[in-house]
């Protein structure tokens, strides 16, 4: 993608009504162009439907005080669209760069409800013991704010320590409240590139779905 800075961007609280849900089509048709993560990028794997949110790396299951933020998450439920952007055609193993985007719609107040969860899920859980083939490993969950970014935002991270192939690398994924629309986008370790991407999606939200600039 592109290096470029993030520009502020406002949100359409206030400005839309905070009861209107968008449909998979509409969704499918708002997702990132695949140009503007570089210009030989393709879009794979393409789907709708009616997507649960619980999505997040690592194993959480074994953090009893997320508990209730886990099984809160998992009932929430919305029309949505996504798809995986490859930078670089035909570059489509686990390792390649990749930039995956998930556009989810319901009404506002749920939204919002979604991005209180996943902070107080990070909150609750900042270390978590997971069992592997090889060793015990131990993740380090965070959840930070980004200024300037639709309605409100956070970049979740994911850090793996124990001795293993993954030992200190982090993964980051970032999450845009547009109105009642969440932008989810994964990038796996490239954190500058999940943000941009994130930016430049949550603006087709904005101008796409909600009609506003």
């Amino acid at each position: 993608m592109p290096t470029q800075k993030r520009t502020g961007e406002a949100g359409v609280d206030g400005r839309a009504d905070p009861r209107k849900v968008f449909t998979e089509a509409e969704l499918k048709a708002a997702l990132l162009p695949a140009k503007e993560v570089g210009p030989k990028a393709r879009a794979y794997d393409v789907t709708t439907g009616l997507s649960g949110l619980h999505y997040a790396d690592g194993d959480w299951g074994s953090c009893a005080p997320g508990k209730e933020a886990r099984e809160e998450l998992a009932r929430l439920r919305g029309n949505s669209a996504g798809q995986t952007v490859r930078p670089f055609p035909g570059a489509i193993e686990d390792e390649d760069p990749f930039v995956h985007v998930s556009l989810v719609s319901m009404p506002v107040e749920r939204a919002k409800r979604h991005v209180a969860l996943r902070r107080q899920l990070n909150d609750a859980c900042p270390r978590v013991t997971v069992d592997t083939e090889a060793a015990p490993v131990e993740e380090h969950h965070t959840a930070g704010k980004l200024a300037d970014l639709g309605d409100e935002a956070i970049v979740e991270s994911t850090r793996t320590t124990g001795g293993d192939e993954y030992d200190g690398i982090a993964r980051h994924k970032v999450e845009v409240r547009v109105g009642g629309v969440l932008v989810l986008v994964n990038a796996g370790t490239d954190k500058d590139v999940a943000v941009l991407a994130a930016a430049k999606a949550a603006a087709h939200v904005r101008t796409d779905l909600y009609k506003t600039s």
